[in-house]
């Protein structure tokens, strides 16, 4: 292999497929990535047998060839050296001669037949959805999935889509975050009827970062199979394993109609249960919400911190109520909407709370709520 490249290009398709790479394997070849560089294009590809990042950047290739090298030592290299032309060669024994400007370096790696090839997923069930949609998508449900490994389907996001739109839900079990995008946002292709997979949010976290890095009307299209999806953004893929099982069933948990609204400035809610939140962290982050006519006030208490107290204007439709909640969960997704006013419902002083967007019916959020 002998190719010739511009030093940022490569630095920023480095940057989006590197994260992949597997910091605690115990397979050498899964710390490096796949460099393979044919007709005008220099593929990059990370591979941790879950999840695997693909990028392809044009390059001059004056010989043909591929191998290996470690990630990080590859990827703290080339973001070091200047902005300018770099030159690659392999070498005998898989090692990496690459120059820029006055540096030289070399880099041992491994031969590209020991990589793992990135699973094959069929043209079929697919369809696509606008940048904007999937990081819509994204933004507002992968923050509710669970981290406990112990319950492995609710660290994924339930992706469902059809002839009306695509969904996205995310659920730990004490919360639900649900957004759908449809309209012209959304292209079904060889499809009829439903379909849905489960993701780990880990892939919806990198997928998020490389739309931020493609050409913003670029499409990202997504191919399924029963065990695999493929996002395709630009000149970014991803790959990632589905999780097996059956994802709970969110409809039964979102409350019917509610007979209390509070209706608050959005950024005035946030920053004040933040504030109160300092006191509330030592009593497992406990705020007691107190809604009347024309008010709402927060309230947390610690016997070893002290007391906080906030009072927001707010316009209350129903009977007044006294609910506590957890702050880090209303927090979390006060932070990813857009929405000057939300809408707080509540069927019951002990039921779940729902928060929808003033100005977005697609997207709702259930939180159980704590004891009083």
């Amino acid at each position: 292999m002998k190719i010739t490249c511009n030093r940022r290009v490569l630095h920023e398709a480095l940057q989006h497929v590197s994260r992949v790479v597997s910091g605690r394997t115990t397979l050498p070849i899964l710390s490096n990535l796949l460099l393979e560089a044919d007709g005008g294009k220099l593929r990059l590809v990370a591979y941790d047998m879950e999840i695997g990042a693909q990028s392809a950047v044009s390059v001059e290739v004056e010989e043909a060839g591929a191998l290996t090298i470690p990630a990080r030592v590859f990827g703290d290299v080339v973001a070091s050296l200047p902005d300018a032309t770099v030159e690659m060669r392999s070498e005998e024994r898989s090692i990496l001669g690459l120059s820029c400007g006055r540096s030289r370096y070399t880099i041992h790696g491994l031969p590209a037949e020991e990589f793992p090839a990135l699973p094959e997923v069929p043209d079929g069930v697919s369809f696509a959805v606008s940048q904007a949609g999937m990081r819509d998508l994204i933004r507002g449900t992968v923050f509710a999935a669970s981290a406990d490994e112990a319950r492995a389907i609710l660290t994924g996001v339930l992706l469902a889509w059809d002839a009306d739109g695509v969904r996205m839900v995310a659920t730990d079990s004490y919360r639900l975050a649900m957004k759908t995008v449809s309209g012209d946002a959304v292209k079904l292709e060889g499809q009829e009827g439903k379909a849905s997979a489960i993701i780990p949010a880990r892939a919806l976290q990198e997928l998020n970062r490389m739309l931020g890095a493609a050409e913003e009307d670029a499409l990202v299209r997504v191919r399924a199979s029963e065990q695999q999806m493929v996002f395709e953004v630009g000149p970014y893929t991803l790959v990632s394993r589905l999780i097996e099982g059956q994802f709970p069933n969110y409809e039964r948990v979102i409350p019917g109609d509610a007979d209390r609204s509070i209706s608050v400035n959005r950024a005035d809610l946030l920053a004040a249960i933040k504030r109160a939140a300092i006191v509330a962290r030592a009593e497992a982050s406990k705020l007691v919400f107190r809604a009347h006519e024309g008010t709402l006030t927060i309230s947390a208490e610690s016997g070893d911190v002290g007391r906080a107290h906030e009072e927001l204007p707010a316009t209350l439709e129903g009977e007044e109520i006294e609910i506590a909640f957890n702050a880090e969960y209303l927090t979390d997704v006060l932070g990813v909407m857009q929405s000057d006013t939300v809408l707080w419902q509540f069927t019951g002083p002990l039921s779940s709370g729902m928060l929808k967007a003033a100005d977005d019916p697609d997207y709702l959020y259930v939180v159980m709520p704590m004891q009083l």
